[in-house]
């Protein structure tokens, strides 16, 4: 069970998906289009299903031509994503099996099988995943640097505290500088993922789940030098236990044990998650924080002990008033102006990030009601306008950004 916990988990977190539809119109002559990831562009399986059959038949013109294979194999990734399917498919393994005829001891096929075999129980990645490393391009695209750093995360090696850095440490930073310079992560990322971080304690433990907390934090501390005194977590890589047992041994605790039979439970994986936060919080004696999206378990008595903070929930198993701490970081802590600043262009917005700009209203709407019931209308409309400002720059129809902009409304006594 522990292996196909580890399996299934891995691979949803680095090769996380978003459903969604989109139109595919043929033409006579097509040519075959970038595969940007499915958190930046907004297709469905059948895209994908196309787009593979192109670059497939551009690699197949070119059987040395490696960016055809690797687009032909990240297009029937995502299709089998997008229909639930993981693991060795038929549509990957064909691929595969002609990368290896063609280009058998290339950067791209053993980027390729490692993303294949970190996705199947009993698989073997990390041949693979270390051949990729020393054959990695300095050109490589954001989707495989994102992938090394994940193996990186997961070795558990990154959590070393050698005064003198380990190699793997010395390849997390450079790739993460490689994210910043590169403008991999739009700037509006960035900037969230700052005033987060803004609202945390010293030395707090920051628990998220997915790519856009994950990366854009690790571009704030290791190419910014920014919150290095945090430590973010992936949810998803505490079943993992080279990583979980690394991150124990870096905040001076135990491993974690297991004294239950998860197997027998309905809900094993809340459960499970539930009991490994709690170990790594009590005994580390860290304050604690979670990103607002998938990244604690919901149950009820976990949830009960989350505090919204502003931007981020506060774990805490007493009572205490977290709206004064809301406000302070609002005031004091969070840079918010630039979200109305003339000269702030927001980027192109990813299909699968919207919800990052959303989470400021979302999170900070009632912070507004409260300064309104208190009479305090400067705070309120200075703060109403930057929420309104962060929704207006998302690409949501009319009607659902007023949704949003109705949670700052008072409800009438």
């Amino acid at each position: 069970m522990r292996k196909k916990m580890i399996s299934i988990t891995a691979a949803t977190i680095i090769f996380g998906c978003l459903f969604s539809v989109y139109a595919f119109t043929a033409a006579e002559k097509e040519e075959p289009q970038e595969i940007r990831g499915i958190i930046v562009d907004n297709h469905d399986s059948m895209w994908y299903e196309r787009q593979q059959q192109l670059w497939l038949q551009r690699a197949k013109a070119n059987p040395q031509d490696e960016h055809a294979w690797k687009e032909a194999f990240e297009a029937a990734r995502y299709a089998d994503m997008l229909t639930e399917q993981y693991g060795k498919t038929e549509r990957k393994q064909s691929i595969l099996n002609q990368m290896k005829e063609n280009i058998p001891n290339s950067y791209t096929y053993n980027m390729c099988m490692y993303m294949t075999e970190i996705s199947v129980p009993d698989g073997q990645p990390e041949e693979y995943a270390k051949e990729a490393l020393r054959l990695m391009p300095e050109d490589t695209e954001r989707k495989d640097t994102e992938v090394m750093i994940a193996y990186l995360w997961t070795t558990g090696k990154t959590f070393a505290m050698d005064r003198k850095p380990n190699e793997e440490q010395e390849y997390l930073h450079r790739f993460a500088e490689r994210l910043y310079t590169s403008n991999a992560y739009p700037s509006y990322l960035l900037r969230y993922t700052y005033n987060s971080l803004q609202g945390i304690e010293d030395n707090g433990i920051y628990f998220v789940n997915g790519d856009v907390p994950g990366y854009t934090s690790l571009i704030l501390q290791e190419a910014m030098g920014i919150h290095r005194d945090k430590i973010v977590v992936q949810v998803s890589f505490l079943y993992i236990d080279t990583y979980r047992s690394a991150l124990c041994k870096r905040l001076g605790i135990k491993d974690f044990e297991i004294t239950k039979d998860y197997s027998s439970m309905e809900n094993w994986e809340d459960v499970y998650l539930e009991d490994i936060l709690e170990h790594i919080i009590s005994n580390s004696k860290r304050e604690a924080y979670f990103f607002p999206h998938g990244s604690y378990p919901e149950t009820e008595s976990f949830m009960k002990n989350l505090y919204n903070e502003g931007l981020v929930f506060h774990y805490s198993t007493k009572r205490y008033d977290n709206m004064s701490v809301a406000k302070d970081n609002v005031e004091k802590r969070y840079y918010l102006q630039y979200l109305t600043e003339p000269g702030f262009v927001s980027e192109e917005q990813w299909k699968g990030s919207e919800r990052i700009q959303l989470n400021y209203m979302v999170m900070l709407a009632p912070i507004v009601k409260s300064y309104r019931d208190e009479g305090d209308t400067v705070r309120a409309n200075q703060l109403a306008r930057y929420l309104s400002a962060a929704v207006m720059q998302t690409s949501l129809s009319q009607e659902d950004k007023q949704q949003y902009f109705n949670l700052m409304e008072s409800k009438k006594r």
